[in-house]
C-alpha cells in the first residue's frame, strides 16, 4: 500500500501537473485495494476532460468522448447524498438499476469491472470534480475500511481540485493581457457564457458591451449580441456552423469585428477546454480594401471575398456576376453565404464594413437578405 504522506505529496503536485494523475489515481485505487481510480471535470452542464489509471483506460475515451456521463445517473445519485466523502455503488443503485447504468454497462463491464466508490467535489468558482475507484469483477463490495482510507485523502484531492482551478484562471488571465499587449481587447468566456478573465481594454470599450449580473457580458446591437449567444452555446462544439466573426456597431461611431475563438483543449487537460476567446478588432478603413483581410476576418473563402468586395464597391449582383463569369444563381448563393457569415442582412451593412473610399463611392442598390 502506498505511503500516505507520500500520496499526498503526489496530489498536490498532480495540480500542476495533469499528467500525474493516472500515477496517482493507481496509487489511489491501490489505498482502496482496487484496480484504479478515474477523475472527470465538469464545467457548467459539459464535462471538459478525465485521467484514468492505466487499468481503466480501455474503453474510456471512447466512452466520455461519446457523452456517456451525460446519459449517466451516477453524478446525479451522488450529489443527492451531499456527503463530504465516498459513496459506494451498493448506496445509489440496485442491482437492476446498476446492470443498466451506462458507465457499467457500456465502458466498465465489457472491461472486466464492476464495483464502484465515488465521491463529487464542486469548486467556488462552479466547476466540479468526480473521483471514481473501480474494483475487477468477481472482488467484494468496497467495505468500511477501505472507505475510510478514501475519505482521508478526500480533503487533499479537494484542495488540489481547487489549486487546479485557481492556476487555469491565472493563465486565462495571462492570456488576456498578452492580448492586450497587443492592443486586442479580449475576454474569455466559459460555456454558460460567464466572463473568466477580461483584459482593461474590453473593459473600455462600453460603446459596445454591457456587464450583465452573474459575469456575463451583453453586446449592445441586438443582432450582434444573438450571434454572440448562439456562438456561445457552440463553444463546446468546434465543427459547429454558427457564426463566429460578425460586426458590432454599438452607440459609437467606429464599428467593430467580434471574434469568438473556441478553445477545446485537451480532454486530458481536465479544466483546459469548454472556452471562447472573445477578441474585438477595430474597423479601420485601409488605403485598398485587402482581399485576404476580409477573408479571414469573416472566415470567408476566397471567392466569397471577392463577392464581398464586389459588394463593397456597390456592384448589383448581375454586374458581379457578368465581372466574375459566373451564373447568376452562384453568386446569389455565395452572397447569401457572405450575409450569414459577417452577420449582414444588407448590402449597405457590407459596404460599412468593407468600404475603402466611402466617399468617392456611388450608392449601392439596396439588398437585403430576403430578395436573394
Amino acid at each position: 500500500m502506498p505511503d500516505f504522506e507520500s500520496l499526498v505529496d503526489d496530489i498536490y503536485e498532480a495540480a500542476a501537473d495533469p499528467d500525474c494523475w493516472p500515477r496517482i489515481m493507481h496509487d489511489i485505487g491501490k489505498v482502496a485495494e482496487a484496480a484504479g481510480g478515474v477523475l472527470v471535470a465538469r464545467r457548467a452542464d459539459a464535462w471538459l476532460g478525465w485521467r484514468c489509471s492505466g487499468a481503466l483506460e480501455k474503453g474510456a475515451d471512447a466512452f466520455f468522448s461519446s457523452g456517456g456521463l451525460q446519459r449517466s445517473q451516477v453524478l446525479s445519485k451522488l450529489l443527492a447524498f451531499n456527503r463530504a466523502g465516498f459513496v459506494t455503488d451498493q448506496e445509489g443503485f440496485t442491482e437492476e438499476e446498476y446492470a443498466q447504468e451506462p458507465v457499467i454497462k457500456e465502458w466498465c463491464a465489457p472491461n472486466g469491472i464492476h464495483h464502484c466508490t465515488a465521491t463529487a467535489v464542486p469548486m467556488l468558482n462552479g466547476d466540479l470534480v468526480m473521483f471514481q475507484v473501480k474494483r475487477r469483477k468477481g472482488e467484494p463490495p468496497f467495505g468500511r475500511a477501505e472507505l475510510d482510507r478514501l475519505d482521508a485523502l478526500r480533503p487533499h484531492l479537494a484542495r488540489a481540485g481547487l489549486l487546479a482551478a485557481r492556476w487555469r484562471l491565472e493563465r486565462l488571465r495571462s492570456a488576456t493581457e498578452a492580448l492586450g499587449s497587443l492592443g486586442i481587447p479580449a475576454a474569455i468566456l466559459d460555456v454558460d457564457g460567464r466572463v473568466l478573465a477580461a483584459n482593461g481594454l474590453i473593459e473600455d470599450l462600453s460603446s459596445h458591451h454591457v456587464w450583465m449580473p452573474r459575469d456575463r457580458i451583453a453586446l449592445i446591437e441586438p443582432a450582434a449580441d444573438k450571434l454572440l449567444r448562439g456562438a456561445i452555446a457552440d463553444l463546446g462544439n468546434p465543427a459547429a456552423t454558427s457564426v463566429r466573426s460578425f460586426p458590432s456597431k454599438g452607440t459609437g461611431e467606429r464599428p467593430v469585428v467580434m471574434h469568438l475563438i473556441p478553445v477545446t483543449g485537451n480532454a486530458r487537460d481536465l479544466f483546459g477546454g469548454g472556452l471562447g476567446v472573445l477578441a474585438i478588432t477595430h474597423l479601420t478603413p485601409p488605403a485598398t480594401l485587402d482581399a485576404a483581410l476580409v477573408q479571414s476576418l469573416f472566415d470567408l473563402t476566397p471567392t466569397e471575398a471577392r463577392v464581398a468586395g464586389s459588394l463593397a464597391e456597390g456592384l448589383t449582383l448581375d454586374q458581379i456576376a457578368e465581372r466574375h463569369k459566373v451564373k447568376l444563381s452562384t453568386i446569389r448563393s455565395q452572397v447569401r453565404s457572405v450575409f450569414t457569415k459577417t452577420g449582414a442582412t444588407r448590402q449597405s451593412q457590407i459596404v460599412a464594413l468593407l468600404a475603402a473610399q466611402p466617399k468617392i463611392w456611388r450608392p449601392p442598390i439596396e439588398l437585403e437578405q430576403s430578395q436573394l
